[in-house]
């Protein structure tokens, strides 16, 4: 089977149940590891699919966003180096915003060790970490999103706006080199807008491979916020805004 055969058969066969692994693929197509890999790496540059380590699973539709379950798996590494520099920026008794995304959810695992921290979320995981690090939180209700994992909507905006934030974690799909934070849910956007005015300073949890293409809807931009935390330094692509980036 060549290799573009390969490719339209690895494609249905993600479509059909959205992750696989390598070892899975392998059986699949009667090949060796070392070509799989080599076949997700090619799609994976052409934005066809996303890698996690030990497989891969496909792409959203520019109106969807990936499901939470995959992209817990994404990028592991890089999420864990963006928590710790975020909570340097967090001081002992401070109130903490941090949205649903994955990267707030590896941020929410080491809250423990500050002192006194309140929590304010819409993540419906969050709760289960608090009751094993201690962390008192508050989590919003609301609807439950089945991308995220998090609540939104009218319900989850008025409980956020109940609580005054010394700062807040958020992320986006994507960074515009012009500036501009884009997402592909609108109703996640909002909470994290809310987040952002309810706090006194604010914080994108970006991956560097998030810069690139525009999503469905516009946040905000690089102006509205306070710093960007990322796992490499990427302040070069930003002139204008280099100090916000950690």
């Amino acid at each position: 089977m060549s290799f573009k055969d390969r490719e339209n058969s690895i494609l249905e066969y993600l479509s059909q149940n959205r992750e696989a692994t390598i070892e899975e693929l392998c059986a699949k197509f009667f090949v060796s590891g070392p070509t799989i890999r080599r076949d997700l790496k090619a799609l994976s540059e052409s934005g066809k699919i996303i890698r996690t380590h030990g497989g891969a699973f496909l792409s959203s539709l520019p109106w969807e966003s990936t499901p939470q379950e995959l992209r817990e798996k994404e990028f592991v590494y890089e999420k864990d180096i963006i928590a710790r520099k975020c909570l340097d920026l967090i001081n002992d008794g401070d109130t903490v915003m941090i949205d649903a995304s994955s990267t707030g959810l590896q941020l929410i695992k080491l809250l423990s060790a500050k002192k006194s921290i309140i929590l304010i979320t819409n993540s419906a995981k969050a709760s289960l970490i608090s009751a094993k690090t201690g962390v008192k939180t508050f989590v919003s209700g609301g609807e439950a999103s089945k991308s995220s994992f998090g609540y939104i909507g009218s319900f989850a905006e008025e409980f956020i706006r109940k609580f005054n934030a010394d700062i807040c974690f958020f992320s986006v799909s994507s960074l515009m080199p012009d500036g501009r934070l884009t997402d592909n849910s609108i109703d996640e956007n909002q909470i994290s807008k809310t987040m952002i005015e309810c706090s006194k300073k604010s914080v994108l949890l970006l991956n560097s491979q998030k810069i690139g293409a525009p999503q469905l809807n516009t946040l905000c931009t690089l102006n509205d916020i306070d710093f960007v935390a990322s796992e490499k330094d990427i302040s070069d692509k930003f002139p204008n805004h280099k100090e916000k980036f950690i």
